[in-house]
């Protein structure tokens, strides 16, 4: 557990010019890192940083040991190594970071910053990584993560950007945030569907989420070639919209965006 600390890299204020704010990145070493010193590695980019390690900073208490699964993974011989980088959100924030349509919340208006954060991904912390680290260049090192809100904007800035993130993790997604925009994503970004990797989930227990989620994955799936397997969708039974429901399945995601054949 030690060995995994020392890998975890923390930069306490990354400022970004964009968005016009700062915030704590978490940078995840993978295990051969300091040892094969002419490596270079795939990155995954995670949104809401402080639910994806260790949870001392999640918001129920419980994180999703993604740093720990994704060891075990590669110890397993079932994924390539990875340097995850661990964005956090920005709290009262949030919601406008990573929406890309403007909606509402508990009766407030919350106006879309997704497109800027967006940017802050694409120009500001993604090159920031590629400078400091190893890392293998190109849509098929990279990737995107995350759940709910996070989910979403996953699939937003991922089928608008097929060309830098090409591995996209979207669960458990708020497909219900503009759900017409969604469909409309789908149509306008179909290169997405025929260049990305995608793993796309949602629980059965997760509330009203469904109906959305049937709707924009039901187009996703009328404009694939299923024959490809690029685009893995899936009815998780039982799991709730909970934190520990995402730590008890991350290993998917990870083995199909990133497993070695």
């Amino acid at each position: 557990m030690n060995h995994m600390r020392e890998r975890m890299l923390t930069i306490e204020e990354f400022t970004s010019k964009i968005l016009n704010n700062t915030r704590e990145i978490n940078i995840y070493l993978p295990p051969s890192y300091s040892r094969d010193i002419h490596v270079s590695y795939p990155v995954l980019y995670m949104h809401d940083g402080q639910n994806i390690f260790d949870g001392e900073r999640a918001f129920a208490g419980v994180g999703w040991k993604v740093h720990e699964i994704h060891d075990e993974l590669v110890e397993r011989g079932m994924i390539r190594e990875l340097i995850i980088v661990g964005i956090d959100n920005m709290q009262e924030e949030r919601l406008s970071e990573y929406a890309h349509t403007n909606g509402r919340y508990k009766r407030t208006r919350i106006k879309a910053k997704g497109k800027l954060y967006e940017r802050f991904l694409i120009e500001e912390l993604k090159p920031f990584v590629e400078n400091n680290f190893r890392t293998l260049p190109g849509p098929d090192n990279t990737g995107l993560m995350g759940s709910s809100m996070g989910g979403l904007v996953t699939f937003n800035i991922g089928f608008r950007n097929p060309h830098v993130f090409g591995r996209l993790g979207i669960i458990s997604p708020s497909f219900w945030w503009g759900t017409r925009a969604n469909i409309k994503t789908v149509d306008i970004h179909q290169d997405a569907l025929a260049i990305s990797r995608m793993w796309i989930d949602m629980g059965t227990k997760e509330g009203g989420l469904d109906r959305s989620f049937d709707r924009v994955v039901e187009r996703i799936l009328s404009k694939c070639d299923s024959s490809k397997g690029n685009i893995e969708a899936h009815w998780i039974m039982g799991a709730a919209h909970t934190e520990l429901d995402w730590q008890r399945r991350v290993h998917w995601p990870l083995i199909h965006l990133f497993g070695l054949d």
